[in-house]
């Protein structure tokens, strides 16, 4: 039975790989990972967002902070490529959850 489900498993995430949207997410994710300034906007953000966690954690004010991180999520998500990116991110996770769900709701029929 496990090699069975670990096969149907394999088959399924096949499935995920061949699919025009996850070809597309990894397609546009190669373009972004090309743009200079997406990718500096991104890494930029990730910074900010260690060091608001940072002061958080000790108790400091981190309005300014947050308000820069608001402004540079709102100029990355000035570049089209980036809302297409999110909207197959998206996509994509909600497929995978739908199909993480059936298996649960299988299993847990069999099990029961």
């Amino acid at each position: 039975m496990r090699n069975k489900i670990l096969e149907k498993t394999d088959e399924i995430i096949e499935i995920i790989k061949n699919s025009n949207e996850y070809q597309q997410y990894i397609e546009i994710s190669k373009k972004m990972k090309d743009n200079k300034e997406i990718v500096s906007l991104i890494n930029n953000i990730k910074k900010l967002q260690q060091k608001l966690v940072k002061e958080q954690s000790l108790g400091n004010d981190i309005n300014v902070l947050d308000n820069e991180i608001n402004d540079k999520l709102k100029r990355l998500e000035e570049y089209p490529i980036y809302l297409e990116y999110l909207y197959l991110q998206e996509d994509l996770n909600k497929s995978i959850n739908l199909i993480k769900e059936s298996i649960e709701d299988y299993i847990n029929n069999i099990t029961n």
